[in-house]
């Protein structure tokens, strides 16, 4: 008798210690993001990512099976990494002007969740942060989009608070740790050499007179220095600003770094503007052809931001950088 009771104690113990494990897996997830507290009963089953960038940060933590359809955004495929390139180019992807799909085409795939940069969440774009509680709808902006003076830490919160929403935490760390290992080997790689002086090329702000360039605050500002570069509007006050092109050739920097949005010769475009507007084409990394081409979306938080660090670290310092 005491042989059977102890075994139907342990027995007890056994499965009190698997019930309190399925609970712990099940409490729900809190998260802060653009102001808001959401509380996560459980993760989200159906989502949709709108942008490549975005889908590429769900397919790195295996989670392409909760995505139902994705957006462009600025974006295009060629520019998402190769590893990924094939799982994202295979979602739905919803038709909008530019790359912006409309409230009503999202809220129509019937997502519960909804992953964008912060500039996703406005009126003039696919809808307020309102408009999709009003539907039942969980939003998720990345950090980098919406903090004042963001920093990598911002893109890894981003990983780590998905991981938490879909309960692929272990994954998430593993991803942030190798970017962690890569930010610290190009930082590494830089230290000590003379900042390179460059102009980054933003965009044409219109009527090519002035141009959309980065000051001295905000992540792009921050992935120019971490790859050893001095920008030369540092000391203008703001994340994006707009200069002359007399500003750019009386401060004459070494290297022009030409961020490429839409793809397909629009980084060509900008730099076939440079050589042949009369104000630029004597310059002197003009006329030697300086030009580091970026991805548009490795500029923005996303998991290229890295390869676009050791790209422009790589472009100015051959012989040192990682």
């Amino acid at each position: 008798m005491k042989r059977i009771m102890a075994f139907a104690l342990c027995l007890t113990l056994l499965l009190s210690a698997f019930a309190g494990g399925a609970v712990a897996e099940e409490e729900p997830v809190v998260i802060e993001n653009m102001g808001r507290t959401t509380t996560y009963e459980e993760a989200p089953e159906t989502a949709v990512a709108l942008s490549y960038s975005i889908a590429e940060i769900m397919v790195a933590l295996g989670l392409e099976d909760k995505i139902v359809a994705i957006a462009p955004s600025m974006y295009i495929l060629d520019q998402v990494s190769e590893e990924y390139r094939e799982t994202v180019g295979s979602f739905p992807v919803l038709e909008g002007s530019y790359g912006v799909p409309t409230l009503e085409t999202v809220l129509d795939t019937g997502a519960e969740f909804v992953f964008g940069d912060a500039y996703s969440f406005y009126a003039n774009s696919v809808g307020t942060v309102e408009d999709f509680e009003a539907a039942g709808v969980n939003i998720y902006a990345t950090e980098g989009t919406y903090v004042e003076d963001a920093t990598f830490e911002n893109i890894y919160n981003d990983i780590i608070n998905i991981g938490k929403i879909f309960r692929v935490e272990e994954r998430a760390g593993e991803l942030v740790a190798q970017l962690r290992e890569r930010e610290a080997a190009v930082e590494a790689s830089v230290a000590g050499l003379e900042p390179v002086r460059v102009f980054y090329f933003d965009s044409d702000t219109g009527g090519g007179v002035d141009m959309s360039t980065v000051g001295d605050t905000g992540l792009q500002s921050l992935m120019l220095e971490m790859a050893g570069a001095e920008n030369i509007f540092s000391d203008v006050e703001g994340q994006f600003v707009a200069v002359s092109w007399e500003d750019v050739v009386d401060r004459d920097p070494e290297y022009i770094i030409v961020c490429d949005y839409y793809g397909e010769g629009y980084a060509e475009e900008k730099i076939a503007e440079l050589k042949a507007n009369p104000a630029t084409m004597d310059m002197d990394a003009v006329v030697n052809d300086r030009f580091i081409v970026v991805p548009g979306m490795a500029m923005f938080p996303s998991l290229e931001c890295m390869d676009a660090v050791e790209l422009i670290a790589a472009g100015l310092h051959p012989d040192e950088a990682a």
